[in-house]
């Protein structure tokens, strides 16, 4: 009986001993975890929220046009009969370009002013007729109507004979001539363009955003690709008062071409040079500490070596920098490097060094 008691608490012991030993490394290792969660942090890299100045200048992209571009038509029939001008020559307002044949015309005036004697001779002759009874006022009246149209038929005639000669309406260059002597034309055929390139123009669109950067008789600096080391002036001639489908603004760019160097077609950069009224001062941080979309924008903020996400209001992004509108306080550390590995109040070490 000894001998089993004895071995019986022999047992026990041994099982105690393990038992304690085993809740001994389990406490140990527990402690070890806990340490190393207290310990180890994600290395971030910062920036700090500050405010600037800032320009809300726009920049924009066009061509050159000429500041009147017409398209002379024929508006009689018949052919050419002499051009006065050859393509790239500079004309005059009202200078004639081109002379239709008038042959057929001035034949059918000779017939119209025949027919407007004769009716007028037989108006005086039914006058005669019925003041003596001889003939109905209806008749007479039926003779003056006849004497109105022979009228109106001369001047209609006359007024096509002025359509033969194809003047321009503007002071220009003829950049191109779509007829030859002899050609023949309809009325509607197109004959020479004329455009005005002393004074030339810029048409841009500009979003309702941008819209209050811009004033009219704003001065605007514009380069162009054929002369890269030169810069023109411009200034803002008009503002369209109504948005187009797209939301946007057309705004018209007048240019004096007081050197000769531009042409209509050429690509242009408008740089609208930012007025006094168009800086601000702006809380700025770098686009790539935004979280999210700018939607719906939130940063992490560093406070006591954690991180801690906050929502925020985002305007313009201007480059690569955000406005922040609302949210932060200068002075603050937004983290813009290692975002994909936080959550909110993790522990984080700024290694910007």
């Amino acid at each position: 009986m000894k001998t089993k008691n004895i071995i019986l608490i022999v047992a026990v012991v041994i099982i105690a001993a393990i038992a304690y030993t085993l809740y001994s490394n389990k406490t140990e290792m527990t402690a070890k975890a806990q340490m190393v969660e207290e310990v180890f942090a994600i290395p971030v890299q910062t920036a700090t929220v500050s405010s600037k100045t800032i320009s809300q200048g726009l920049i924009a992209t066009g061509e050159f046009k000429g500041w009147e571009e017409v398209t002379l038509v024929a508006e009689s029939q018949g052919s050419i009969q002499y051009l006065r001008v050859e393509e790239g020559q500079q004309i005059r307002k009202g200078q004639i370009i081109a002379k239709v044949d008038a042959v057929s015309l001035n034949s059918q005036l000779s017939s119209s002013r025949s027919a407007y004697a004769k009716a007028e001779k037989d108006v005086a002759r039914y006058e005669r007729l019925e003041k003596v009874g001889a003939v109905s006022q209806s008749a007479l009246e039926d003779s003056r109507i006849q004497l109105e149209n022979a009228k109106a038929n001369i001047a209609q005639i006359q007024q096509q004979l002025g359509f033969t000669v194809v003047k321009s309406p503007i002071d220009g260059v003829v950049n191109s001539l779509m007829v030859e002597e002899t050609s023949f034309v309809m009325p509607g055929n197109e004959i020479a363009e004329i455009v005005q390139i002393d004074r030339l123009k810029i048409e841009v669109n500009i979003a309702e955003d941008n819209l209050s950067k811009i004033k009219k008789g704003q001065v605007v600096s514009i380069k162009t690709d054929v002369f890269p080391l030169k810069t023109f002036e411009g200034k803002v001639s008009t503002i369209s008062v109504k948005a187009d489908a797209s939301r946007k603004f057309k705004v018209t760019i007048e240019v004096a071409n007081t050197s000769d160097d531009l042409r209509a077609g050429l690509f242009a950069e408008i740089n609208f040079d930012a007025l006094k009224t168009n800086e601000a001062e702006a809380r700025m941080i770098p686009r790539q500490a935004i979280v999210g979309s700018l939607q719906s924008p939130s940063v992490y903020v560093i406070e006591n070596d954690k991180a801690q996400l906050k929502k925020i209001e985002v305007g313009a992004v201007i480059d690569g920098n955000v406005v922040v509108l609302s949210g932060l306080d200068d002075g603050e550390k937004v983290v813009t490097k290692g975002i994909i590995n936080l959550t909110n109040n993790t522990l984080v070490t700024v290694t910007n060094n």
